[in-house]
């Protein structure tokens, strides 16, 4: 499994991934882009098994993991898409991903993790985060358990500004590669800001 995690608040879509794939084979490689701004108003993350989720963003991700072009897709449709194959993925069972779309809906910030699990077929789920008010925030995180404990704590000890989310983000990377293989401390951010009214 890999790491991406997510902060959305009133004013901001900040997506943070790691930058380790694992491949099947045992190969490794570093500075590969798990984080992706579809257009002004989406971005995708991925954790998991790399080619499930190239079967789950092919409609937005080339095979060698770049953005298929220009997308014209609002938020929603990027869910509905979306969700179309993780039924999929869900109904063929073999599949193993960890994944997230966010970003601004027209009048809020919200997202959807994407999880199928090949070892536990009824924990196949998509789990929707929104916000409940203005001065809220809410953290998605793609990975071990472990690591969304150690960004709160982080965050909260800096700060829920960009930069200092940044940091918490790099910290926790720092702490998870002492227990997780499939990370390292190679960090990759995509932002998305309230548009101005």
């Amino acid at each position: 499994m890999s790491l991406v995690q997510a902060v959305l608040c009133d004013q901001f879509a900040l997506v943070c991934g790691e930058q380790q794939a694992n491949l099947d084979n045992g190969g490794v490689l570093h500075n590969f882009k798990k984080v992706f701004k579809l257009n002004e108003n989406v971005i995708i993350g991925l954790s998991g098994v790399l080619e499930d989720n190239y079967y789950l963003f092919q409609d937005y991700l080339n095979l060698n993991f770049e953005l298929r072009g220009d997308c014209q897709d609002d938020l929603e449709e990027v869910f509905h898409r979306v969700t179309l194959r993780h039924r999929e993925m869900a109904e063929q069972g073999e599949c193993a991903v960890f994944s997230l779309v966010c970003g601004w809906n027209g009048s809020a910030f919200e997202g959807k993790t994407f999880y199928v699990d090949p070892d536990n077929p009824t924990a196949c789920i998509i789990a929707d985060v929104r916000l409940e008010g203005p001065n809220e925030a809410k953290v998605i995180s793609c990975g071990d358990h472990r690591h969304y404990d150690n960004f709160m704590i982080s965050a909260k000890r800096r700060g829920f500004t960009v930069l200092n989310l940044q940091d918490a983000f790099r910290d926790t990377l720092a702490m998870g590669v002492k227990f997780d293989d499939y990370i390292d401390t190679n960090a990759w951010f995509e932002l998305i800001k309230r548009p101005k009214s």
